[in-house]
């Protein structure tokens, strides 16, 4: 067999692939210590924030592009419905996160004419308010600081997102995987003043330091989203069943340990402070009967989906209750695709209280928001498409979304 040595190409050998590189002797290789320094010196790059961020910037961009789509939507709906777009950015829930942000929880605990405490500021949660009043020292009004708030925490979580696809499937996984949590159904409130995009920012990014074992990183991201939404509860059995199998398995010494009363503070702290101004051990769960809002085990849901299914006509309902029926045949699938166990949790319990909440069934998607894991089997699937087919798919996805939370916001909350 002809040796090609690379003449023929007009290459011709340095002094370095005649010295420096030349193979190591069989002598080198029982004696290390005749081995010259220069055959053995390597250089390790240290990585970088540029060398980090880059392989998520599509998944980033992607994530800001569809928002914009959806904005966009939105913008349109309600100029059709004859009001002005502003109105949905600090409404509804927005309205109250806004309250806090300005005034902070001034407003007393009083109960109405029924014994039932009337709608309370305290019920809403102090972290994503307190980000947009840190941006009101610096001269940023409110309702601009929340957008501000809401676009760079989805970022964050979409970056989240992807490494965690990324670590369990490669890249395109990783991208598909913050896509598809960004398109959802309930995805309206990531472009408007809505804390649900800052919890799933560090919901991910607690899942990642999990799947490193960085314990004490673990305790302190998820004790923040625990002063970010109530929902953060599915994370902290997440995260506390994973410091049990740490512990079981004697792995990383103290850190589990460590991790696992840290993750808590934040939940745990606020409702404590919630209790002292309500005078109530259950105060926070207490305040929520203003809204009519109890865990029900899913009575409410599934009335509403049976009654959404059987009606003569369709309708947001309708709608509504095929994404409930979606996201039950999602869950289970999951439960038949490997990942870790904290994913699993999370997403599990993250479900249980999505659907088995009382009141608001058009709020069921939203809801279903934090629970990005359902779309891991998604992710899986659509890696498999190629890009020309994703290229029609996902935006298709997306303007179908946006529509459906643009007119929910746009026409059925004007018309409950």
């Amino acid at each position: 067999m002809a040796h090609d040595d690379g003449l023929a190409s007009g290459y011709v050998p340095s002094r370095y692939d005649r010295e420096e590189f030349r193979p190591l002797s069989p002598e080198q290789f029982r004696s290390p210590a005749s081995v010259q320094p220069s055959t053995l010196d390597v250089t390790v790059e240290r990585p970088t924030i540029a060398t980090v961020v880059r392989p998520a910037l599509p998944a980033i961009g992607l994530y800001v592009l569809f928002q914009l789509l959806a904005f966009g939507v939105l913008w349109l709906l309600s100029w059709k419905a004859g009001v002005s777009p502003g109105r949905f950015v600090g409404a509804f829930d927005g309205n109250w996160f806004l309250s806090v942000a300005e005034h902070g929880y001034t407003q007393p605990v009083t109960l109405g004419v029924d014994g039932v405490p009337v709608e309370n500021s305290l019920a809403f949660f102090p972290l994503y308010p307190a980000l947009v009043a840190l941006l009101a020292l610096v001269g940023i009004p409110a309702v601009a600081g929340a957008l501000i708030v809401t676009l760079l925490a989805g970022c964050a979580a979409a970056w989240g997102l992807f490494v965690l696809g990324r670590d369990l499937a490669g890249l395109r996984v990783g991208t598909l995987l913050a896509v598809l949590w960004s398109i959802g159904p309930g995805s309206t409130v990531l472009h408007l003043a809505y804390s649900e995009s800052l919890l799933v920012a560090f919901v991910a990014w607690t899942l990642v330091a999990v799947s490193r074992r960085q314990w004490l990183l673990t305790g302190g991201l998820a004790s923040f989203a625990g002063l970010t939404r109530a929902g953060a509860g599915a994370l902290l059995v997440a995260v506390g069943i994973a410091a049990i199998v740490a512990i079981v398995r004697r792995q990383d010494s103290w850190r589990p340990w460590a991790g696992a009363l840290l993750a808590p503070l934040g939940l745990v702290g606020y409702l404590a402070y919630i209790a002292v101004r309500t005078g109530r051990v259950d105060g926070w769960f207490w305040l929520q009967q203003a809204w009519h809002m109890s865990f029900d085990f899913g009575s409410f849901t599934w009335i509403q989906a049976w009654e959404g299914l059987t009606a003569n006509t369709s309708s947001w309902i309708t709608v509504t209750a095929l994404i409930v029926l979606g996201a039950v045949a999602l869950q289970l699938w999951t439960w038949c695709t490997r990942m870790p166990l904290p994913w699993q949790v999370y997403g599990t319990i993250t479900v249980l209280i999505a659907l088995g909440s009382s009141n608001f069934f058009q709020t069921r998607a939203r809801y279903l928001l934090p629970a990005f894991v359902l779309t891991v089997p998604l992710a899986l699937l659509l890696a498999k498409l190629p890009n020309r087919a994703l290229a029609v798919v996902l935006p298709a996805g997306a303007l179908v979304s946006a529509w459906y939370g643009a007119f929910l916001m746009a026409i059925v909350h004007l018309n409950p």
